[in-house]
């Protein structure tokens, strides 16, 4: 996109707008605007005259949010909040993205406004280390660090439970670390440094539980009574980041069974069983605004497990181990009060053990998620599909969650699985953003290049979707040649034919110039009843494209009885007249 001149900033005009930021935007609202941002719920930007910005933002539902640079503290949003929310500090951040500059400047805003006022210059993450082990007494022993070695060897035949106290006893010569990118190196170096020789499909194990721990370290913990959502700091959020990208390679790459003794085999197979049961514990307690187990549950079943499954008892298993952790927590629901249950970073976490929540009549949205994927595992397709539906009634589920079941169908090429599938998530990705939409639009190109008679559905679910699907509906018709489908809806939603930029209506013009008559003449009869010089000019415009039509389908009689008829029939009308002349269509 390109930026007008006037709304690029110099380094001055930056720095200023990160002091404003800071000035009138708490930590809190920053950082929900960053999972915004990050979630990428933000429209695409418009620039206005005196240096404004407007654009929609998807939050409860769709707010617009108009941006003012010069004088942020009059920029507004519809949300109930009004003016200084996170809908407009995401998309601030979206400005900052187009600017080139440091979204994180923005979301540091704070900080670096407090670093330039401070006494003490900050430590180093290395005066940090020497620091937290000189004054703590944190240091190990060398005797007790050769015993955390010897242990380490036995790590194959460790439960992972034990793998993460093993995990724990390391790193306690780092001291307490801040979760941050730098303190998740060190640590990851301090764990990397014990780690024996392993087969293959082990060390991969090793290196995927190194993110996970990690991760879990720099995520703050919920206390039991309490219902506030959890949001990382800025720190802590590059840090996830960074070890998200490292556990989507690790994942990314198939498990290594091959070559592996039944003893090695069956020793890998439980750690990945156990891998299961601590991400299953984590992510029942995830609640819809931060949910990163969740998509990793999903990622361990997709790419490490069921390509290796002969038979589905591991998935019917699955299922019903997930049944009872619903039942048990609709049970807590009905019979204690309700609290948000809490998650810390404990061997503790890894018994499986469920706290009580409030959730009323509906399941929480990761649970929803991980039956349905255990379904679509299954190929229980309707099973799946009233899951999703279920949830996506009592949450709103994430455009990228839905989007996920139909690109492991396309990437598996499976066109008649994925056409059902495409019909029945379609309606529950109506309220997104055009986005989304673009995405599931060329899943169905794709579906319909292969399948061609699966192109009535794809119409029929459009339409369900209306009128959220209007922009893909019209594309869909439009770059289908469907001239009378497209003609019928505009004129059912009776829009104006100047609406459009003349490039979509040129094709028609060329292929099927009779379809636009009604269309323009229904046009002209409202702009005439404006009954105001504007009404008459826009009339006028369409008459000349009327004019044009008329003659190329060689029915020129037929319009100069039109054309008469009209002028007779508004003769009183002296401003129409009169611009019927101008427009040279009557003398």
């Amino acid at each position: 996109m390109n930026i007008p001149i006037d709304m690029n900033l110099d380094d001055a005009q930056w720095q200023q707008l990160i002091r404003e930021v800071a000035e009138h935007f708490n930590n809190l609202t920053i950082m929900r605007g960053f999972q915004y941002y990050k979630q990428k719920r933000v429209g695409s930007l418009t620039f206005t005259e005196h240096h404004g910005i407007t654009a929609d933002v998807q939050g409860s539902e769709e707010y617009n949010v108009t941006l003012s640079v010069q004088s942020l503290p009059t920029s507004y949003c519809t949300c109930p909040v009004g003016s200084h929310c996170k809908h407009i500090v995401a998309v601030m951040m979206s400005y900052a993205e187009l600017l080139e500059r440091s979204v994180h400047a923005i979301v540091n805003a704070h900080s670096s406004t407090a670093l330039k006022q401070a006494v003490k210059p900050v430590a180093s993450m290395s005066s940090f280390r020497s620091s937290a082990v000189s004054e703590q007494d944190t240091d190990i022993p060398h005797f007790q660090y050769s015993q955390i070695r010897e242990r380490a060897l036995e790590l194959a035949g460790l439960e992972i439970t034990e793998w993460y106290e093993l995990f724990e006893k390391c790193l306690v010569r780092l001291g307490t670390g801040t979760p941050s990118t730098a303190y998740v190196q060190e640590a990851a170096d301090e764990l990397y440094a014990i780690k024996p020789k392993l087969s293959a499909g082990m060390d991969q194990l090793f290196e995927f539980h190194v993110h996970l721990y990690l991760m879990r370290y720099c995520i703050p913990s919920r206390h039991s009574t309490s219902h506030t959502p959890i949001y990382l700091s800025y720190p802590a959020q590059l840090a996830v980041d960074a070890l998200q990208k490292g556990m989507d390679q690790v994942l990314s790459h198939p498990l290594q069974f091959a070559d592996l003794p039944d003893n090695k085999l069956k020793q890998l197979w439980k750690r990945v069983d156990e891998t299961i049961t601590y991400l299953r514990t984590q992510m029942t307690s995830e609640t819809s605004t931060l949910m990163l187990f969740t998509p990793i549950y999903r990622q361990v079943w997709l790419n490490w497990i069921v390509p290796h499954l002969q038979n589905e008892q591991l998935l019917l298993s699955e299922l019903n181990i997930l049944q009872e952790i619903e039942d048990q927590l609709k049970e807590s629901a009905d019979n204690t009060p309700g609290h948000s249950g809490g998650s810390v970073l404990s061997v503790a976490n890894l018994t499986g053990s469920i706290q009580p929540g409030k959730l009323g009549k509906s399941s929480p949205l990761p649970l929803v998620l991980a039956q349905s994927w255990i379904h679509f595992h299954l190929h229980q397709d309707e099973q799946a599909w009233q899951r999703l539906t279920s949830g996506s009634t009592a949450y709103g589920i994430p455009a990228e969650h839905l989007l996920h079941f139909l690109h492991v169908l396309a990437d598996e090429s499976n066109w008649k699985r994925l056409g059902a599938w495409l019909a029945q998530l379609g309606p529950l990705l109506a309220n997104r953003r055009n986005e989304p939409l673009q995405d599931y639009m060329q899943l169905w190109d794709m579906t319909i290049k292969h399948l061609p008679e699966t192109e009535s559905h794809m119409w029929d679910t459009l339409v369900s979707m209306l009128p959220h699907s209007r922009p893909a509906y019209e594309e869909a018709m439009h770059s289908r040649g469907q001239w009378r489908r497209w003609i019928d809806f505009q004129l059912s939603t009776e829009t104006e034919p100047l609406e459009f930029r003349v490039a979509v209506l040129q094709p028609i013009e060329k292929e099927a110039p009779e379809l636009l008559l009604p269309f323009y003449h229904q046009a002209v009869e409202r702009y005439i009843g404006h009954k105001n010089r504007d009404g008459y000019k826009a009339a006028v415009k369409l008459l000349k494209r009327l004019s044009k039509i008329y003659k190329k389908l060689k029915q020129e009689d037929r319009w100069e009885d039109f054309i008469t008829a009209l002028a007779v029939r508004n003769s009183r009308l002296r401003a129409l007249q009169e611009e019927l002349r101008k427009g040279k269509l009557i003398s």
